[in-house]
C-alpha cells in the first residue's frame, strides 16, 4: 500500500469521525411518535439540525454516543491483539508485542466503561468522594484516577507513539480531544459525545498508522508459485 493511499484512508476515517461527532452536537430531538408522518410506520424521530432545519429520521438511526465510542475500542482492542498474535509468530521485537499487548487490554477496558458506565457505577457508590475540595460528583474522582494507567502508557511507550510526525500529530490530536472530552464531561458541557467520538476515530487513524508501520518488517507474503 502506497503512502498516498494510507493517508487517503486515515483521512476517510477521520471524516467519518468528525461528522459523527457533528451529528451529535448539532442534531437535537424535538419529537418522536408513529403519527409524525402521514402514512402508517413505526416509531419516527423529528430532528432539528443546527436549529434552521427540520428532517424525520427512524427511531432505529438515533446513534447512541457510548455504543459508537465502545464499538470503537473494542475494535482497536480487536486490532492491538491480532497485531500482537502476528508479531509473536513472526518473532517481532519484544517491547513491540508489550505495547500491542498493553494497548489491547487497555482499550479493552476502555469499551467496559463505555458500554457498563463503569466509573459512574463506582462513583455513584462513594458518595464521600464528593465531599473532596472541588469534587462536585464522586465519578470525577473517579474519571481522574483511570487517566493514570493511560499516562504511564504514554511515558512508557512515547518512542513508539510518536515516531513520526504523522504518529504526533494523529496521537497529540487525539490527546487533546480526549482531554476536551473528560473537561467537558466535569463541566457539564454539550461537546462531551463528540469530542470523545473524534478522539476515537483519531486513535483508530493512529494505530492503523503504527500497524501498517510495524508489520510490513515482519510478515512477508511470498510471490504465488510458478507453474509449467
Amino acid at each position: 500500500m502506497s503512502n498516498r493511499t494510507l493517508i487517503a484512508i486515515v483521512a476517510a476515517v477521520l471524516a467519518v469521525g468528525a461528522a459523527a461527532a457533528g451529528i451529535l452536537l448539532l442534531t437535537e430531538v424535538t419529537d418522536r411518535g408513529k403519527d409524525l408522518r402521514p402514512y402508517e410506520s413505526g416509531p419516527v424521530y423529528k430532528i432539528e439540525i443546527g436549529g434552521e432545519i427540520t428532517a424525520y429520521a427512524d427511531a432505529e438511526s438515533k446513534p447512541d454516543p457510548d455504543v459508537i465510542s465502545g464499538s470503537i475500542l473494542v475494535a482497536l482492542a480487536t486490532a492491538c491483539l491480532f497485531t500482537l498474535m502476528v508479531l509473536r509468530l513472526a518473532g517481532g521485537e519484544p517491547r513491540l508485542r508489550l505495547f500491542y499487548g498493553a494497548a489491547a487490554i487497555g482499550f479493552a477496558f476502555l469499551a467496559f466503561d463505555e458500554f457498563c458506565a463503569l466509573h459512574e457505577t463506582i462513583g455513584h457508590n462513594l458518595p464521600f468522594l464528593a465531599d473532596l475540595p472541588g469534587v462536585e460528583r464522586p465519578d470525577d474522582v473517579v474519571f481522574s484516577a483511570f487517566l493514570l494507567p493511560g499516562v504511564i502508557f504514554f511515558v512508557y511507550f512515547r518512542d513508539v507513539l510518536l515516531a513520526t510526525p504523522r504518529l504526533r500529530w494523529l496521537f497529540g490530536a487525539a490527546l487533546g480531544a480526549a482531554l476536551l472530552s473528560g473537561v467537558a464531561d466535569i463541566a457539564d458541557i454539550i461537546i462531551e459525545e463528540p469530542m470523545e467520538i473524534l478522539s476515537a476515530a483519531l486513535l483508530i487513524a493512529g494505530i492503523a498508522t503504527l500497524i501498517s508501520t510495524h508489520l510490513p518488517a515482519y510478515v512477508r507474503i511470498a510471490p504465488p508459485a510458478q507453474t509449467d
